[in-house]
């Protein structure tokens, strides 16, 4: 268990360090008036289509609360806009407007940039094994997610 708790930390530290310090330096000119977790947004919902705040909350892993502020924020400077589900009323679903979807463009060709410039050390195969790697890691994630988990802060310490 020991050796699986410093993979991950190191894999956070690596990812932190390679892609997400990159990302941002390549679109903090250009976003300044973007919080640090909205890029992250525009493409999420960029890639799938108009989606309920919630399924965005799974991608970013923030709560409501601050989701909601989020999309509120997004939604005042233009980007987002939201409407009620035409099948559940009770619904709402959030989509990127005409300049959403060109902030959207933007984002995804940066990102296409820097996954030539940092991926461009590894070969096919590494890629696949890295691809599948990914998806295996995501899928127990979510397993033991989904497993009811104690909360942290209730564990009594010793």
């Amino acid at each position: 268990m020991n050796k699986v708790i410093l993979l991950l930390m190191e894999n956070e530290s690596l990812n932190n360090r390679i892609f997400t310090r990159a990302f941002q330096k390549k679109t903090s000119g250009k976003f300044k008036n973007l919080s640090k977790n909205q890029p992250q947004v525009i493409k999420i919902i960029g890639i799938e289509g108009e989606m309920m705040p919630s399924t965005i909350g799974k991608y970013v892993g923030m709560n409501k609360s601050s989701l909601t502020h989020l999309v509120d924020d997004l939604e005042k400077k233009g980007i987002v806009y939201r409407k009620n589900d035409p099948q559940d009323r009770r619904k709402v679903l959030v989509s990127l407007t005409s300049k959403g979807l060109k902030c959207y463009d933007y984002l995804s060709k940066i990102t296409a940039e820097m996954a030539d410039e940092v991926l461009e050390h590894v070969d096919e195969e590494e890629l696949d094994d890295l691809i599948q790697s990914l998806e295996t890691m995501t899928r127990v994630l979510r397993k033991v997610e989904a497993a009811e988990m104690p909360d942290p802060r209730k564990i009594p310490i010793a």
